[in-house]
């Protein structure tokens, strides 16, 4: 049986006008010793007393098995935070904040991330590399080979500050959303597509008595 290969390209929602959005990347590198009281994109500020935190070039897929977003680059805290080291957000408005977290040890398995807002905690969890899926197809040299794609952590927040902080181990910070809304991300996900198999377009397979807009021998149509 001959088989298609086909880009799906997935869409969601944009967010509010208020929407809230940094990926690290390319030209925040630095060293540690450099960062207390550094911004990004006027909403996150870290406080580094103890010169632990650094920006570097790291590779991390974050999602789930259907869709996935790719990162190159990561804050690392470098240490425990306690009161000392932290990371402060500034929501604009009320609505889903994500952090795109994880601790980089398979070892580790009791590094929480904390996230309060007005001395409410509203997230005190163990972050654990085994939280992650694997998925195919996303290595390009090797389309059988399983990565690792982490989830985020999502959590209800109100516009004013919001502090994270890590108290049993360093954590590792690949970008920060929030806002009212989804976020107006397009990931691109290359679809493996057997012939007279139909999939959604979030890339999953439907019988043929499903309704709506569909990817059928490759192509899109609409089944009625």
């Amino acid at each position: 049986m001959k088989k298609i290969f086909t880009l799906i390209a997935m869409a969601v929602m944009a967010m509010g006008a208020n929407a809230q959005k940094y990926y690290f990347q390319e030209g925040d590198v630095a060293s540690a010793g450099s960062l207390d009281g550094k911004n990004f994109a006027d909403f996150i500020s870290l406080v580094d007393t103890e010169g632990k935190m650094a920006i570097d070039g790291n590779n991390a897929y974050f999602g789930d098995a259907n869709t996935q977003t790719k990162f190159s680059y990561r804050l690392k805290s470098g240490g425990k935070s306690s009161s000392k080291n932290q990371i402060h957000l500034a929501i604009a408005e009320a609505g889903t904040l994500k952090v795109y977290a994880r601790t980089g040890s398979n070892s580790a398995t009791d590094r929480n991330l904390i996230i309060t807002q007005n001395e409410t905690e509203l997230y005190n969890k163990v972050v654990q590399e085994g939280d992650a899926v694997l998925v195919k197809g996303l290595d390009e040299t090797d389309p059988e080979k399983e990565t690792k794609v982490y989830p985020a952590v999502t959590v209800e927040v109100s516009a004013g500050e919001v502090v994270l902080t890590y108290p049993t181990g360093s954590m590792n910070f690949y970008g920060f959303e929030a806002g009212n809304g989804a976020t107006a991300i397009q990931t691109v996900k290359a679809a493996q597509v057997t012939d007279g198999v139909v999939f959604n377009l979030a890339g999953q397979k439907v019988g043929n008595d499903f309704k709506g807009i569909v990817i059928k021998d490759g192509k899109k149509m609409l089944q009625k």
